[in-house]
């Protein structure tokens, strides 16, 4: 994925982001490192993945307090990126699906990694 020149963001997305409720540590981990190198995709500058920046923030947020520390570690630097990536984002996007995402994560859980991201 890394050195292509043209991916399909979306059945990518789609995919880690059902792996990141996964049961299997190894699987959440996984994904979410992919996660983190498509926000990063050379080719995409981010904006690619704008139109699946809500679900991948779910996907983050639902790992940020995870019981590994190493799933936690990947999703506080993928959350960071994906900061970034949206404060730098020169093109128009829909603010309203971020929010509402982040209202439902943070209105739905109680623990603290979660809110502090």
């Amino acid at each position: 994925v890394r050195t292509s020149t043209v991916v399909e963001f979306g059945p990518i997305v789609s995919i880690l982001v059902l792996q990141c409720h996964s049961r299997d540590p190894l699987n959440r981990l996984t994904a979410m490192t992919w996660l983190a190198e498509l926000i990063h995709h050379p080719h995409s500058g981010g904006d690619a993945l704008l139109p699946y920046h809500a679900e991948v923030l779910a996907a983050i947020m639902s790992c940020l307090a995870d019981t590994e520390a190493e799933i936690r570690t990947v999703s506080e630097r993928t959350n960071a990126d994906l900061l970034t990536v949206v404060r730098d984002t020169e093109g128009g996007f829909e603010l309203r699906p971020l929010l509402d995402t982040l209202t439902k994560e943070l209105l739905g859980k109680d623990d603290v990694p979660t809110k502090m991201a």
